[in-house]
């Protein structure tokens, strides 16, 4: 599923799905792009086609830093740096999916996907979708 998307809404959630799919459970995905480029609306939609246990609210967790949801797959572990630069992941890989916005600022921990994302107007995106090994 690598590859460059242009995407609406419907798009992103399509992308999500077929992406959600394909993980085993215990992915390392870095989200990379601006404010209001879609990375938290991605990780609803990721987390929604993971099937959560019971009744999930995703939502950014810039000032929580970060949110865990469970699912049928497994934990999700959805992570903003935005605001903490230095973050020791090392008790999450592994254990669940973890789902880093703001990634770009990691220096020790590696990807295995990094969905990257454009804002091109108030409807589009451009996403791209690339495993690291």
């Amino acid at each position: 599923m690598e590859g460059e998307y242009i995407v609406d809404l419907e798009g992103l959630k399509k992308l999500a799905k077929d992406l959600a799919r394909e993980l085993k459970g215990n992915e390392v995905i870095f989200l990379i792009g601006d404010l209001g480029a879609g990375k938290t609306t991605f990780t609803r939609f990721l987390v929604e086609a993971l099937k959560p246990k019971g009744e999930v609210n995703v939502t950014s967790p810039t000032f929580a830093v970060m949110n865990v949801y469970p699912t049928e797959r497994g934990e999700v572990y959805h992570a903003d740096l935005y605001r903490v630069k230095n973050f020791d992941f090392t008790d999450f890989e592994g254990s669940g999916i973890l789902v880093i916005e703001w990634a770009d600022y990691l220096k020790d921990l590696k990807p295995d996907i990094v969905v990257e994302f454009e804002h091109l107007d108030e409807n589009r995106r451009r996403v791209r979708i690339r495993r690291t090994h």
